[in-house]
């Protein structure tokens, strides 16, 4: 592949994450609240999609560490669960 193309390509990613921010600004901003909704739960989706497809399953390929791998992921489950229940707390 060309360099030319190659920085064609990075630059175009590396604009994506601004873009990225400004939409999501403007949508919080102007847009409904549904919309914002939306947009969250596509983005959660997705990264569960990624860690639990890819991520996930590439960890466990070696047999080294599996249990403490496990506890590893069960603590971040836990830790998630544990903080979105004390986040409910502060907004009741």
């Amino acid at each position: 592949m060309p360099k030319s193309e190659i920085m064609k390509y990075l630059s175009i990613f590396s604009a994506m994450g601004p873009c990225g921010v400004a939409l999501g600004m403007a949508v919080q901003e102007f847009a409904a609240p549904i919309v914002d909704a939306v947009m969250l739960a596509v983005v959660a989706g997705t990264f569960v999609y990624v860690g639990a497809t890819e991520v996930i399953p590439e960890e466990w390929e070696e047999p080294d560490h599996k249990w403490k791998k496990f506890a590893a992921l069960m603590m971040g489950i836990g830790s998630v669960f544990a903080i979105t229940q004390y986040t409910m707390t502060l907004e009741a």
